[in-house]
Formats: C-alpha cells, structure tokens, sequence
C-alpha cells in the first residue's frame, strides 16, 4: 500500500512516496511485502505519474503482476502523443487502460475494495497566458477524478487524518527546503503510525524546464 503527496511551489511540482508494498490476492489478503518499490514514473521529463493502492496481483504460485507496467505501457505506446494530451484525456485514458486490464487480463474488479488503486500525475499547464505546475488524481474505490490542483494526497486511509494537518497548512512562502522538511515530517509520522506505509521516501522534482526535472531523493534498490 501507499501514500503519495504531491504539491507545487512556484513553478515547480514535488511528488513524493513510500516505498512499501504488499500484494493482494483476490480475497484481499497480503500474501508478500517488500520496501523497495518505486511508484513514481517520470515521463520525458514534463510528466511525472504516481500509484498508490494496488501494485501487484498474485497470480498464482510465486507468480504476480506489476501493475505499475499498465502506466509503463500507456507511456511507451503515447510518447509521440503524450503532450497533445490534455489532463482529461490522459488520465480518462489511463485509468481505462487500467480498467480494462484489471477486468480482462487479470480477472479482478476494478472497482473492488480489494483492487483499490490511485494515480495522480502532474504537469505543466497554461493558464490564462501562464504555465503552472498543476495536479490530478483518480481513486478507483470513489470512482473519482480530480483536477488541476495544487497539492493532492493519495493513499491508505489511515494515513489521511495524520497527513491532513501538514496537508492544510499554507506552504506558498516557505522556501524550497522549507517545505521539504515539513512534508518529510509528515511523512515521518505517517510510517510511524501506519503500519502498511514505509520505507524510504522517493522524491522528483518536475520544472517547468523540463531540462531541470529531476530525482531529488531515489532510492537505491539492489536486484
């Protein structure tokens, strides 16, 4: 499971999230778990997506399916396209791929409580003459999209009522670090409280100069 926080500082979108994950059968019980997940994916460095909920589905034996391939393959198959997209769109298009490969290729439900998941993406967007760093998610379980916002949390429920209160706090005229060390606290209390969220904290930092997009902190993962 997960929690992912995201939000923009002036013309920049922070993305951050656990590393924890437990596969599911399709009962809903936690057959594996690990702290060495990645769940956030760069796309040509003017996109950034992140999951929360639903990694892996067991499959039978030791064998599982990475969820996060759906968004990996949606990216591969739309790189040409990707920024003709608008929000609506790509995320309309997404979450039906996940849908549709929940459904058919896995036999789940997508919108099981069991097979709960969460995308949220950020981006770059005009507005009114002005490129902003903007944020989107979708939450299977409440079949619900959000856009253009400026923070967005995602995640376990029980991370929402200790998030909540950094979430609520007016950032806009910390500086950069700022705002980093108070998120990063956030975050602290989280995996101390919730047992399903840990491990280390990956971060990416998108700008609105794609050139300057870049992993702020990342995990190294050993094979």
């Amino acid at each position: 499971m997960t929690m992912v926080l995201a939000y923009t500082w002036k013309n920049k979108a922070v993305v951050r999230a656990d590393s924890r994950e437990h596969a599911h059968n399709d009962k809903g019980e936690i057959v594996s778990y690990n702290d060495d997940q990645e769940k956030i994916i760069p796309a040509q460095n003017h996109l950034v997506f992140a999951h929360a909920g639903l990694r892996k589905v067991h499959l039978g034996e030791s064998r599982y399916f990475d969820n996060s391939q759906i968004t990996e393959y949606f990216i591969e198959q739309n790189q040409s396209v990707l920024s003709n997209f608008t929000s609506e769109q790509l995320l309309n298009e997404l979450v039906t791929m996940w849908n549709r490969t929940l459904r058919e290729k896995l036999g789940r439900d997508p919108f099981s409580v069991h097979n709960r998941f969460s995308i949220l993406f950020a981006r770059f967007e005009n507005d009114n003459g002005v490129s902003k760093p903007k944020i989107h998610t979708y939450q299977s379980h409440f079949q619900e999209f959000q856009y253009g916002g400026r923070k967005a949390i995602v995640g376990d429920d029980e991370c929402y009522p200790i998030i909540m209160p950094y979430f609520q706090m007016d950032t806009d005229d910390w500086t950069f670090d700022e705002t980093l060390e108070f998120y990063l606290r956030g975050f602290a209390e989280v995996t101390e409280k919730v047992e399903t969220i840990g491990g280390e904290i990956d971060i990416f930092v998108l700008d609105e100069n794609p050139e300057c997009s870049h992993w702020f902190k990342r995990k190294t993962i050993t094979r």
